[in-house]
């Protein structure tokens, strides 16, 4: 598994947080608690900056999408 998970924070046609996540694992990945705690972890931090972030700017205007890096970090 990648030790980092790239998101392009966005958001949906109408108008919703929205997180595009790439470094997933895959099908049948084996992880250990502490990897499973990792992912965890990081997909709360990503929750948590896509639902804080502005999806309209003062004008009205639709706010682009934002391309972010959370680190895994475990203690194996």
């Amino acid at each position: 598994m990648n030790n980092t998970l790239t998101v392009e924070l966005a958001q949906t046609f109408d108008h919703r947080p929205l997180a595009i996540v790439d470094g997933l694992p895959g099908d049948y990945a084996e992880l250990t608690p502490a990897r499973l705690r990792a992912l965890a972890a990081a997909l709360e931090r990503i929750a948590a900056d896509a639902e804080s972030r502005p999806l309209v700017r003062r004008s009205g205007k639709p706010m682009p999408a934002e391309q972010r890096v959370y680190p895994l970090q475990d203690n194996r």
